[in-house]
């Protein structure tokens, strides 16, 4: 029986091994060039003031967070008038296991100590958990969005309103 299934199991492993190879190239082009993440024209009725995607933005991201995730997309987005309130950085990975993994990895690293924030709670807003933090001057709040992990750090006088704003745009 073994024996007249042998041919069908190696044909149906190595479909499997062209098809994993294929989908590891893909990511790993556009990880190699990402692309933009989408990022809020304004936030909280405040202008951009600057904005950086795809490579320039997963460089900045990176350059915070370390490497250790692919990364297929990236934004970076200040708001304000003058100085910035608020900003928000999205970084887009190929699965949403990755994001996932992602904001696992950030959260046990900012308990972990070893970081400039102060973890306040993780609310559940929408079925999905919203880490909220101080530090830095700003409250920052980080979740997962599909394939997308948002990061938003904004003045306490606007955080409530930019997150609820932030949150409709990642939904």
């Amino acid at each position: 029986m073994l024996k007249r299934l042998a041919p069908y199991i190696l044909l149906i492993g190595g479909i499997v091994l062209i098809g994993a190879g294929l989908v590891y190239r893909h990511f790993s082009t556009q990880a190699a060039d990402p692309g933009a993440a989408p990022l809020p024209v304004e936030l909280v009725g405040l202008p951009q003031l600057r904005q950086a995607v795809g490579p320039s933005a997963v460089a900045e991201i990176s350059q915070m967070h370390g490497q250790g995730f692919p990364l297929i997309t990236g934004g970076v987005a200040a708001y304000g008038q003058g100085g910035a309130a608020a900003t928000i950085w999205a970084s887009g990975t190929p699965f949403s296991l990755s994001a996932a993994r992602m904001v696992a990895q950030m959260e046990s690293a900012i308990r972990g100590g070893s970081s400039p924030f102060t973890p306040v709670t993780v609310r559940q807003i929408d079925g999905r958990d919203v880490y909220e933090l101080t530090g830095l001057g700003q409250r920052h709040f980080y979740f997962r969005s599909a394939t997308l992990v948002i990061w938003l750090a904004a003045d306490e006088p606007i955080a409530e309103t930019a997150l609820a704003e932030t949150l409709e745009f990642y939904p």
